[in-house]
């Protein structure tokens, strides 16, 4: 019979090797750029700031081993701070970057939690060095937000009254809670686990109450546009109630704009609002201001912002002509207006205001007449309307109605209702001409392979599928530390490049 060596091996007997940890950073990989970039093309010296502990107090682990950690964690999908431990105690990568430090996971949490301004400072850098490679092209911008959920619950959220209502059901559930153990106990029904189980129902109950009490106490009502109260949140009530993908969710839009050249993000902000819309103006100041500080060329360059509809208003309109900026926001009717063969139904740009008799002409020269004055949403418009006999006579009323059931249906006039944003020489109404013509239709066609890939990297990529923090500030860094994750990859991408090339 033949004889065959044995080992230790097979009876999970260990093995004691001599490791040298920086030859686990292989040259091509994103722990190796990541483990020279950091403290040399990006410095982090604006972390020495919060540190005291020069004369007394025990050593602190450097910023720069916690952000090559958090970074590397982030990118392989690792959102937490204990999978960022358990990542560092466990991956022989993740342990050249920290130099095999051992890192409790409380300190990753405080440093993710505290340093959301000095995130800010170190995207700047990675911008920089994004430049420093040719990447950003400093004409053609993409914007818009991504809506995840926070770590906060949606049951938690109403309007004030709401919330007392809320809160009188929880005092309710606890005195019925407590008088059925109380008829159980008489009965001797009650056992250790009976009792148990009261107990742990009756502490939630309780503490919710008190969770919504205290929050009553200090309670501001938040209004929104239109002036109407609007949802706070007792457990994070800087987010907001939102409505994504996945239906409503309490969380934050995470905005970024989109380099078009190699879909760099140069800015971004988190916001805890149910739309982005109205943070248009503020990200064109912060696109504007981080490309100077990174040192891209603008000068002398058309200004691009391509943005969806939900960006379509006068005040964003009027924000870009302000800055320069030749915005590219159709409005939410487009598709219905301009079909795919070119043809285009008629609004109230075809139409020609007679301002003396306050009447509008159609394209067939007849009259309609105004009718009324209406509000909705907020926005103030004057109705006017055209003789029924006038619509049924005209061989182009198809080219007024959105569908078949509404040429079918004819029982009154071809109905125009006109409001600020499409009113005489309003932006508005220019964006609409604009985005008849070919050259507008083909620079929005960019839009959606400038930003979308962007998030779909982030979030399906790189696993964020929710803030995994409460409060504005620290999911602002948490947003920004992911949009470094998403930037350096590009960098990465052009180094292969420039190294296969060679």
């Amino acid at each position: 019979m033949a004889k065959y060596r044995t080992t230790d091996a097979a009876a999970g007997q260990g093995l004691f090797l001599s490791v040298n940890l920086k030859e686990q950073l292989l040259p091509g990989t994103f722990e190796y750029m990541l483990d020279k970039i950091i403290g040399t093309k990006i410095d982090v010296s604006i972390f020495d700031r919060n540190y005291h502990n020069d004369v007394t107090g025990a050593s602190a682990i450097p910023p720069s081993v916690l952000l090559k950690l958090i970074i590397y964690g982030y990118s392989k999908g690792c959102k937490s701070s204990r999978k960022l431990d358990e990542l560092n105690e466990n991956n022989i990568v993740a342990k050249a970057l920290t130099g095999d430090m051992s890192i409790h996971w409380t300190t990753i949490a405080d440093f993710i939690s505290k340093y959301s301004k000095e995130f800010e400072d170190i995207f700047i850098k990675a911008l920089m060095y994004c430049n420093e490679l040719g990447l950003i092209g400093g004409q053609s911008y993409a914007i818009d937000g991504l809506r995840l959920p926070s770590n906060a619950s949606i049951e938690m959220s109403g309007t004030k009254e709401q919330l007392e209502k809320r809160m009188n059901m929880y005092k309710r559930m606890a005195q019925k809670h407590v008088a059925r153990h109380q008829r159980k106990d008489a009965r001797n029904e009650t056992d250790a686990q009976t009792n148990k189980r009261y107990e742990k129902r009756q502490k939630h109950l309780n503490r919710q109450i008190d969770k919504i009490s205290a929050f009553l106490e200090g309670m501001e009502k938040k209004e929104g546009r239109n002036g109407q109260e609007i949802q706070s949140n007792v457990t994070d009530n800087e987010s907001a109630v939102i409505h994504s993908s996945k239906g409503f969710v309490q969380g934050y839009i995470g905005i970024a704009v989109a380099d078009q050249k190699n879909q760099i993000i140069t800015s971004v902000l988190a916001v805890g609002s149910a739309n982005e819309t109205e943070h248009l103006p503020e990200m064109l100041d912060k696109n504007a201001e981080n490309l100077k500080e990174a040192g891209v060329q603008t000068e002398g360059k058309r200004q691009v912002m391509l943005g969806d509809p939900n960006y379509f208003s006068e005040d964003n309109l009027k924000a870009c002509e302000e800055r320069g900026i030749d915005a590219v926001i159709p409005d939410s009717q487009v598709k219905r207006r301009i079909a795919p063969d070119g043809s285009k139904r008629y609004e109230v740009n075809d139409f020609e205001y007679h301002e003396a008799q306050d009447y509008y002409e159609c394209p067939q020269g007849k009259q309609l007449e105004y009718k009324r004055t209406t509000e909705h949403g907020g926005v103030k418009g004057k109705v006017y309307q055209a003789s029924l006999s006038d619509c049924r006579k005209c061989p182009d009323f198809s080219k007024c109605s959105w569908s078949r059931k509404e040429q079918a249906k004819l029982n009154q006039g071809k109905t125009l209702r006109v409001t600020e944003s499409n009113g005489e020489g309003s932006l508005c109404r220019k964006m609409r001409k604009k985005l008849e013509t070919q050259e507008y239709q083909d620079l929005y066609a960019a839009r959606i392979q400038v930003i979308e890939p962007v998030f779909a990297n982030i979030s399906y990529c790189k696993g964020l599928k929710r803030f995994m923090l409460r409060g504005k500030e620290k999911v602002n860094g948490q947003w920004r530390l992911y949009c470094i994750v998403h930037n350096l990859g590009k960098c990465l991408n052009e180094l292969n490049r420039r190294r296969n090339s060679a």
